[in-house]
């Protein structure tokens, strides 16, 4: 008797067991999933070196060149203020290079290469202009017969070095502001300037002048756009 109510017990208690296995358990509430900030990595030399030449790359002037529908080059005034800008207006000593970039950057491959090879002419011009400058010796105000001897010989090295039709283009207005300072600066002085506007125009009479016996000058200030009467 006693063992069959034993044997009973011990089967309850299992069943009790086996119940209480099989039920579900409560799990604790999941933590909130927290967005994880993206790993922090140093920078490669390779990165920090592509980054460092992008922040001083030089975009260029914001001057488009011109070019025919078939894609030639346009060897206007535009194009001069271009290579004015890596060739006078920079200083560092990869301006050449850098105006090449900007060339082929910008340029379909031909015109590229017409393009560089101009470049080249008005590179060997700027040195030569600058070489014969300086053998004039000027004084800070020559005399007008030594400037206009002085415009002749520039306009003789320009037909040699770029020939008549970039001449033209490039420094037409420029030597005409000269042609005009020297007729004004031969004639006699009416007494004080009559106005304002007149006294500007003298004073840029004399600058032009005085950029005569200077060195190379950034183009834009003798742009066609610029010259009055």
């Amino acid at each position: 008797m006693h063992q069959r109510y034993a044997l009973a017990g011990v089967a309850a208690l299992l069943a009790a067991v086996t119940l209480l296995v099989s039920q579900p358990t409560a799990e604790a509430p999941a933590a909130p999933a927290r967005a994880s900030a993206p790993e922090a990595r140093a920078p490669t030399a390779a990165a920090e070196r592509f980054f460092r030449e992008l922040g001083n790359a030089d975009p260029g002037p914001p001057i488009e060149i011109a070019l025919t529908d078939t894609q030639d080059l346009v060897a206007d005034f535009a194009l001069r203020e271009i290579m004015d800008y890596y060739l006078l207006e920079r200083s560092d000593a990869g301006r050449w290079q850098a105006l090449l970039g900007h060339l082929r950057r910008t340029l379909p491959s031909a015109a590229a290469r017409e393009a560089e090879q101009l470049a080249q002419s008005y590179r060997a011009y700027l040195a030569e202009h600058d070489t014969l400058l300086a053998a004039q010796n000027f004084h800070d105000q020559p005399d007008l017969g030594r400037l206009a001897s002085w415009q002749q010989q520039q306009r003789q090295l320009r037909l040699r070095m770029l020939g008549a039709r970039v001449s033209e283009e490039w420094f037409g207005s420029e030597d005409a502001y000269l042609t005009q300072a020297l007729e004004e600066a031969g004639r006699p002085q009416a007494g004080p300037p009559a106005s304002e506007d007149e006294a500007r125009h003298r004073e840029h009479m004399r600058q032009v002048l005085r950029d005569t016996v200077s060195g190379a000058r950034p183009a834009s200030r003798y742009s066609p756009q610029t010259l009055t009467n």
